[in-house]
């Protein structure tokens, strides 16, 4: 038995998106057809079946829907979260779930479309200083589950009914991987910056009295030493040791407040792009001054092909900058059709609740678009700065969610940068910090 066949009163496009993502995507059901023909639903025979109606059907697995899946357009919605058998729920007000025979006494598919569309970014917000929708601002934040793929833990919890009522029914879920990627912001500290750029940092760690930069950068200039942010060839070494395959995002924008890398035309700088991407993939990591408009990102996504000469695929914002719908959308656009930015900057987690990749679906528009996204819940910046952890916390946090990911067959992702290796000032002792993590990332279940 490999198709699961499901009567609802109205299909629109919510509906399909959902129940795709759900039974085909993560639990991996071969086959999942849709119906508003209730007399062809009962007459079909030898098929794992599904009554997403308030129409009582005997003997099918009945769930109770809420108006929300069949609504279009954004609205404010209030939402009542609480645990349903030890598991976070939301009852979303006023409601419709009247049903005594539904399976559960919430929507969790009206649940998991909430989470997983992003609806309440959408929705006006207390954005942080750099524009952005934070993580304390979330559902999910405030209400506990935010290092919990909610989703997915639903999607079990209807696999299990699943498989209780129709045992031969097929799944071909995916299995639990691991890919850590590096964003290149600063592909060297002291080398090929320009003597104007060089010059002016040296005078201000002199003005400073900062005699370990000083050292440090006069020792870089001498080559007596290596360039503190050129870690590349340690990362060769743990993609050896670690079995892993990374993906590197650069930064070619231009200089500015927030965008300080090498410059583009700077030919060390695109001798090293062009020999990662010979053996890695790799991605854009559009500019934070590229939020301005699209034709930025497309200076930059022209200038990576062109260093590369290849298709850029991949993107990760600056600063993770990702406003609904304006970011997908222009990416989309662009052509790309990978996107790494979805997570926090302040907090670890699931941003979206889904440990899984999905297909961007845009609210503005009401379709499910060809962008598929890549949630990361990992981060250096967050576990060193945002919540200023040690070392041995940083990893026992880390290690909690690689354990939440492992449990639902998830896909880890994680970013760090290439300067946190660089073993000096705050990030001193880091190197074990992502090793452990490695460690427990690539070991499977």
């Amino acid at each position: 038995m490999n198709e699961i066949f499901i009567y609802t009163p109205t299909l629109n496009p919510r509906i399909s998106y959902i129940f795709d993502l759900i039974f085909n995507q993560i639990l991996g059901i071969p086959k999942v057809s849709l119906s508003t023909d209730l007399y062809a639903f009962n007459q079909t025979k030898e098929v794992a079946k599904i009554n997403y109606s308030n129409h009582f059907i005997e003997d099918v697995l009945q769930f109770s829907p809420h108006s929300f899946l069949f609504e279009t357009g954004i609205r404010a919605i209030h939402l009542d979260f609480k645990e349903h058998k030890n598991l976070m729920a939301a009852f979303f007000h006023p409601s419709t779930l009247h049903n005594q025979q539904a399976i559960f006494p919430f929507d969790p598919f009206a649940l998991s479309f909430y989470l997983v569309s992003r609806y309440e970014e959408y929705l006006p917000f207390d954005a942080d200083q750099f524009g952005r929708f934070s993580a304390n601002n979330s559902q999910a934040y405030k209400h506990g589950f935010l290092q919990q793929p909610l989703v997915n833990l639903w999607a079990q919890r209807i696999k299990r009914l699943l498989q209780q009522h129709y045992p031969y029914l097929e799944y071909h879920s995916p299995s639990y991987q691991y890919t850590p990627t590096y964003d290149i912001d600063y592909a060297y500290a002291f080398l090929n910056k320009g003597w104007l750029r060089q010059g002016a940092a040296f005078a201000k760690n002199l003005l400073r009295l900062d005699r370990t930069t000083l050292l440090a950068q006069i020792k870089t200039w001498l080559r007596l030493q290596k360039d503190p942010y050129y870690t590349f060839d340690y990362l060769d070494s743990l993609d050896s040791t670690y079995q892993i395959h990374p993906i590197y995002f650069w930064l070619v924008g231009d200089y500015g407040t927030y965008d300080k890398n090498i410059h583009h035309s700077n030919k060390h700088f695109r001798e090293l792009i062009q020999t990662k991407s010979q053996t890695h993939p790799i991605g854009i990591h559009p500019s934070f001054g590229s939020n301005r408009n699209q034709a930025i990102t497309k200076k930059e996504l022209y200038r990576l092909r062109d260093i590369t000469q290849q298709s850029i695929q991949k993107s990760r914002q600056h600063f993770l900058m990702l406003q609904f719908p304006k970011t997908y959308s222009e990416l989309a656009q662009l052509g790309i059709q990978e996107d790494y930015t979805m997570g926090y900057a302040q907090q670890l987690g699931f941003r979206a609740s889904i440990a899984h990749p999905f297909y961007w679906y845009n609210l503005e528009t009401e379709e499910c678009t060809e962008l598929q996204v890549f949630p990361f819940q990992l981060m250096d910046v967050t576990l060193n700065t945002y919540l200023n952890l040690t070392p041995k916390e940083a990893i026992k946090q880390a290690h909690q969610i690689i354990e939440q990911t492992k449990q639902v067959e998830g896909h880890l992702i994680s970013i760090w940068h290439n300067n946190s290796f660089c073993e000096q000032a705050q990030w001193k002792g880091w190197r074990a910090v992502y090793e452990a993590i490695l460690q427990e990332a690539v070991t499977k279940l």
